[in-house]
């Protein structure tokens, strides 16, 4: 009986990682995703481009179940990933108000700029240099 406690208890945990893993991977894709879309004039409607998260969500979740990534590295990722977006943008913003530059507002460079720098940005922090945030 314990090995059968056990095997559930394996599962269950598996099965939660998987969605916690496709929640975490739907919100590192969603603005890269949206933003290109919106950058390329609306190729596809809303409705693929959600469709395309979650292929690519779900098609992401597989390393975290097999073992080659971590959870609380992707957590990481993202905490690192929107606290980027944030600081770049306030550093965006700054040197755009020290510059006296007008930017219109349909123009989707600056938050392109914004969203590529934070993407590298967490990409160099969690897997380049491993920093642990969180410990």
């Amino acid at each position: 009986m314990a090995t059968a406690k056990k095997g559930l208890d394996s599962w269950l945990s598996a099965t939660l990682d998987f969605f916690l893993s496709i929640i975490g991977f739907i919100i590192v894709w969603y603005p890269a995703v949206s933003l290109g879309n919106a950058i390329l004039g609306f190729p596809v409607s809303a409705s693929t481009s959600n469709l395309l998260v979650g292929v690519l969500a779900f098609g992401g979740s597989y390393p975290v179940i097999a073992g080659d990534w971590s959870l609380g590295q992707l957590g990481e990722y993202i905490f690192v990933l929107f606290a980027s977006a944030i600081g770049w943008g306030l550093v965006g913003m700054t040197a755009v108000l020290a510059s006296g530059v007008s930017i219109s507002g349909s123009n989707l460079a600056p938050q392109a700029a914004v969203w590529v720098a934070a993407y590298l940005t967490a990409y160099i922090v969690v897997y380049k240099i491993q920093r642990s945030i969180f410990r």
